[in-house]
């Protein structure tokens, strides 16, 4: 009994060493090819604050003291061949996950309003170079942002941008293995970085989004068969109320077929000009 047990248990534990080892194999295969498809955006924006409605004025001088210009980065994904890239709305544009959230002050219940003005963004290269680029859609449904390299700009010069096949996806079940693909900060020279892990939960309505544990946001994740899942995004309640003061914020992995429908017509979107630059002449005409 004993040996039949401890013989089952060899038997077992082999065939977990395997799996382990075949997923790792597949994981650095992937990695191999997609590695230069992951790349960090260096963004400048101006974010403004504010609530809705009457509050008191202390409030309002609390909230307006947090409007300031900032540079922060965020990882994406190069979904073209073009320089089309996408990533995380909430890591690009963090005021999309404090506007409209309700939280308890001690003078009341207030509604948040937060606005960005992204003023510059830059693609940062494996190599550390960078080239200008442009927001030129977001949804703010998906918690997806697309930007698109300046083409035309001197340093997009000779780069050639790989890209990840959000066509050659597939569903996940609970439990599948996952391959999530990053690359890691400055301090580290930005090289790039795997994690293995397994879907632990999904979330069919309104929409399908999958919880993966991934140490990146705005990066694929694939399945054990090669097959990408979705790429990693922000998620938060609009309109809910902040815990203790907090805005509750999980990262999901949103299913590829759907960032696909929103990369198809951010392929052909055009960056916005800037109200500035659009109203400055009509202001000359007039002072004439």
């Amino acid at each position: 009994m004993i040996r039949h047990l401890t013989l089952a248990l060899a038997a077992t534990t082999a065939i977990a060493s395997a799996s382990t080892a075949e997923l790792r194999d597949t994981a650095r295969k992937l990695s191999e090819s997609h590695k230069d498809a992951v790349v960090w955006l260096s963004v400048l924006a101006k974010t403004s604050m504010g609530a809705e409605g009457e509050v008191p004025a202390q409030i309002k001088t609390a909230l307006a003291a947090q409007d300031k210009e900032e540079k922060s980065e965020v990882t994406g994904t190069v979904v073209d061949a073009s320089g089309l890239i996408v990533t995380a709305l909430g890591g690009l544009d963090r005021s999309s996950m404090v506007d409209g959230q309700t939280v308890n002050t001690p003078m009341g219940e207030i509604k948040l309003k937060a606005q960005s003005e992204i003023k510059e963004i830059k693609v940062i290269m494996a190599d550390g170079s960078e080239v200008p680029a442009d927001l030129v859609m977001k949804d703010e449904d998906l918690g997806l942002a697309f930007i698109k390299v300046r083409s035309d700009s001197e340093e997009a010069k000779g780069i050639e941008f790989k890209a990840i096949d959000l066509a050659d996806s597939a569903k996940g079940e609970l439990l599948d293995e996952c391959i999530a693909l990053g690359r890691l900060d400055e301090s580290l020279n930005r090289e790039p970085s795997l994690l293995t892990s397994e879907i632990s939960g999904m979330t069919v309505r309104p929409r399908m989004f999958y919880r993966v544990n991934t140490d990146a946001i705005g990066c694929p994740v694939f399945l054990a068969n090669g097959k990408l899942l979705g790429v990693s995004v922000l998620r938060n309640p609009k309109g809910g109320a902040a815990r203790g003061g907090q805005i509750q914020v999980s990262p999901v992995i949103l299913p590829a077929a759907d960032v696909a429908k929103i990369a198809a017509q951010a392929k052909e979107a055009k960056p916005a000009a800037p109200a500035a630059a659009e109203e400055a002449p009509a202001e000359e005409k007039s002072g004439e």
